[in-house]
């Protein structure tokens, strides 16, 4: 095989990696499948980015497009998802949304739970309703203060239990 034949061998070869892996990409952000636009509105995100995964009935089905911040402080930040219409039927207007986290110290997604049979269908565009997000760290100084108390209980309890070894000394 003559070198001209090998450099466009290998051009072919590369180009077709490239094809490929924008259509992988394009899968995954739905840029060649057609979708409808949601939105939620949450008083805190936690962590949410642009682009982050949006799943419905823990099914991988959109992506987060934005997350807008509030114009005045009172209200709350708008986050707009992309997603896959075959999860039209299934998302309706009674829909919540929240913001879950992979395992403990994971990826936050977007979270969409089904609609009631009877609800209405979403709009494209539309708003459904959300849940505040559980935050870790909230937890973690609710833990805090539950061992603080425990420790708080343990003293007590020894002290007790050797206010009644002394008591059962005196009595022998």
């Amino acid at each position: 095989m003559s070198r001209a034949a090998r450099v466009g061998a290998f051009i072919i070869g590369a180009l077709a990696i490239l094809v490929a892996g924008i259509f992988i990409v394009g899968g995954k952000q739905y840029l060649f499948t057609p979708t409808y636009r949601l939105n939620a509105k949450f008083g805190s995100v936690v962590g949410l980015d642009t682009g982050a995964e949006v799943r419905v009935g823990g099914v991988h089905s959109g992506t987060g497009r934005t997350v807008e911040l509030p114009s005045k402080p009172t209200d709350k930040i708008v986050v707009w998802m992309d997603l896959d219409r075959s999860s039209r039927n299934i998302i309706k207007q009674d829909s919540i949304a929240t913001i879950e986290t992979e395992g403990l110290l994971g990826n936050e997604y977007v979270a969409i739970s089904f609609g009631s049979a009877n609800g209405a269908n979403v709009v494209d565009g539309g708003s459904i309703g959300s849940e505040p997000p559980l935050e870790i760290s909230s937890l973690i100084k609710k833990a805090n203060g539950i061992l603080d108390s425990s420790q708080e209980a343990v003293k007590n309890v020894t002290q007790a239990t050797a206010n009644l070894d002394s008591i059962s000394t005196k009595i022998n």
